[in-house]
């Protein structure tokens, strides 16, 4: 059974961290550290965000528990709901999470920024609302 609440969770924390990343490519010139900071650490939830929908996408679609980060979108991808652009963009996003959660000591600044002024982080909306379709 579908939990919109849920859905309507993700959409929120979406909406709001994809608001901040925005704000700070506006500002990408005059970071000061905190907002490499904040840079990261909304990356990281947003990130996390589309892990944990496409786990829900195909425990709601295929009645099948993902327990781990990538086996969502593996599961989907291997259903063809996911196309393989789609699921090779979310796994690198899904690995660079993990350098933020996990090695955050060596996180390079530039890839950070690469990111954000290349607009990257907004492929997240478009392959989470790409999943609310299959539901």
């Amino acid at each position: 059974m579908r939990d919109e609440a849920y859905e309507q969770q993700i959409e929120t924390i979406q909406q709001e961290m994809l608001a901040v990343l925005d704000e700070l490519r506006q500002d990408l010139g005059q970071w000061k550290y905190r907002d490499l900071l904040a840079a990261q650490r909304a990356l990281q939830v947003v990130i996390e965000s589309l892990v944990r929908f496409s786990r829900y996408t195909y425990q709601q679609k295929y009645n099948v528990t993902a327990s781990k980060s990538r086996q969502g979108l593996d599961g989907l991808l291997n259903h063809g709901d996911l196309s393989e652009a789609q699921h090779t963009l979310a796994s690198k996003m899904i690995g660079f999470r993990n350098v933020l959660v996990h090695d955050y000591l060596d996180v390079n600044r530039k890839i950070v920024e690469s990111i954000i002024s290349s607009n990257m982080y907004s492929e997240i909306k478009s392959i989470t609302d790409h999943l609310k379709r299959l539901l």
